[in-house]
Parts: structure tokens; sequence; C-alpha cells
């Protein structure tokens, strides 16, 4: 449902995770070579920079990309997450998708939100249907879409040329099937706690 939940408890966290991007953007090269996603460093011990590196982005475009990807959420799903709700949820896409990254992609080094923003939108459609909101279903039927489309196709060349490196698609990949694990996680701990 498109709503824009503007209390305090629904703004306080994605506006943190903004905050947090932005600091860290400012901070490059410094914060790239202490926090950035470098699977050889992650395999040496420094095992934080599978939630970090995610933090992290190739240019301030991507960024923006991807702020505009947090207050997308916001708008379609802002009431379900309270502080508590959005900072579990956030975490732990993090932690399974830099897992995911970690292990079934490819990358010299990684950077950039996109993974986390698809596992969101997903996790968020899940609960959709759970509520019996019709448009949950058009949004993960348009997000497997996409995602399939970008995987036989190619992401788009002007998204690449604006973020000055290549789009991720296998993140978007893991992004949505750790949205599903986390909706299926949800629909289970409410069914739990309801008998």
């Amino acid at each position: 449902m498109l709503g824009f939940p503007t209390q305090k408890q629904y703004l306080i966290a994605p506006l943190f995770l903004i905050v947090i991007m932005l600091l860290l953007e400012v901070t490059k090269p410094l914060s790239m070579q202490w926090l950035g996603f470098i699977p050889t460093d992650i395999e040496k011990g420094e095992v934080w920079r599978i939630i970090t590196g995610q933090v992290l982005h190739t240019n301030f475009n991507h960024v923006l990309l991807n702020m505009a990807g947090i207050v997308l959420i916001w708008a379609l799903h802002g009431e379900y997450y309270d502080t508590k709700h959005y900072t579990l949820a956030v975490l732990s896409s993090l932690l399974l998708v830099g897992i995911g990254l970690l292990f079934f992609a490819e990358y010299r080094s990684y950077a950039g939100l996109s993974g986390i923003l698809h596992s969101l939108i997903v996790y968020g459609g899940v609960i959709d249907i759970k509520r019996h909101d019709k448009t949950g279903w058009l949004l993960l039927i348009g997000v497997l879409a996409k995602v399939l489309y970008e995987m036989i196709i190619g992401p788009t060349k002007y998204t690449e040329e604006l973020i000055q490196a290549g789009v991720a698609v296998e993140a978007h990949l893991i992004g949505c099937i750790v949205g599903l694990i986390m909706g299926f996680t949800y629909l289970y701990v409410y069914r739990t706690n309801k008998h």
C-alpha cells in the first residue's frame, strides 16, 4: 500500500541508514579501504566487511540511487517497520546477502545496497500478501521479472554508466531469495505466535 508513514518510529531507522551511507561516501577512500566488501580480506578474518561493504557505494550517483530505493520502500511498506523491525530486517539482509555474495558470486570487490533493497521489497511484498493486499503479488512478480530480465538480457548500460561500475545482478537475485526467506520466516513466526 502506497502511503507516507511520517511518525517518528517509521522514520528514524531509514534516515539513520541514509546518514551512514552519506558519511561513508564522504570519508572515501578510507572507508572503502577499511570497510569495503573485499572477499580476500573477509577470508583473512575481516568478517565485518560482509556487512559494512554493502553500505559503501561506487560514487555519489550510486548513493542517490540507493537512497531513492530506501525512500520507495518507506513509501510502499514503511508502516510495517518500526525502528526495531526495520533495523532487524536490514541487518538480517546485510548478513544473509553478504554471505550469499561471498559464496555464490565471484567479485573481487562489491559495493552497494541494491541486494538489500531487493530483499526488503520482496519481504514487504510477502507481508502485503499476508495482509490480503493484492498489490503484494504484483510487486513480487514485478521484482522477480526484473531480476530474471537482468540475469538473461543484462542490466541497462545507463545504470552502469551512472554508477561507474557493473551492475551486480547476482546481488539482486540473492536479495530476492533472502527476502523470500525472511518473508516465510515472518509468516512462520506470525502463525506460531497466533496459536
